[in-house]
């Protein structure tokens, strides 16, 4: 697999805090809301005026209880290449993964875990991978 950069983080919140955190990073940093894939869950991707791709994801996910503290940041994401060479390194060392492909816009995801239970998403922009 080649790493070929962040693609975004994912912030989980309330559906109350989802206006003050866009403010935020918007009054701050300058990020704007933009295009969204399609999701059952309510949220805002963040996007530089300076970049084509949403840098922070934001999810809205339940009450307080759920996205208290430091359970906000809830995974990173990296732009990858070559998913069948990722796919078969994940098989030959036994890492679990959920594979998904989407098409707004098109890629195949996998999803895995790391050793401390940090959530990662490799995300290969207009791939299939071969099952």
């Amino acid at each position: 697999m080649k790493v070929l950069g962040i693609n975004h983080i994912n912030i989980v919140l309330t559906e109350e805090q989802l206006a003050p955190q866009i403010d935020f990073y918007g009054q701050i940093l300058g990020l704007t809301p933009g295009y969204r894939a399609p999701s059952t869950r309510n949220g805002a991707w963040l996007y530089s005026a300076h970049n084509d791709v949403a840098l922070i994801h934001l999810s809205v996910i339940g009450t307080d209880t759920d996205v208290s503290g430091e359970n906000h940041f809830h995974h990173i994401a990296l732009t990858c290449a070559d998913v069948d060479a990722t796919l078969k390194v994940l098989t030959d060392k036994s890492i679990q993964y959920r594979l998904e492909q989407r098409n707004a816009p098109a890629m195949t995801q996998v999803f895995i875990i790391d050793p401390v239970g940090i959530r990662i998403e490799l995300n290969f922009p207009e791939h299939s991978a071969q099952k």
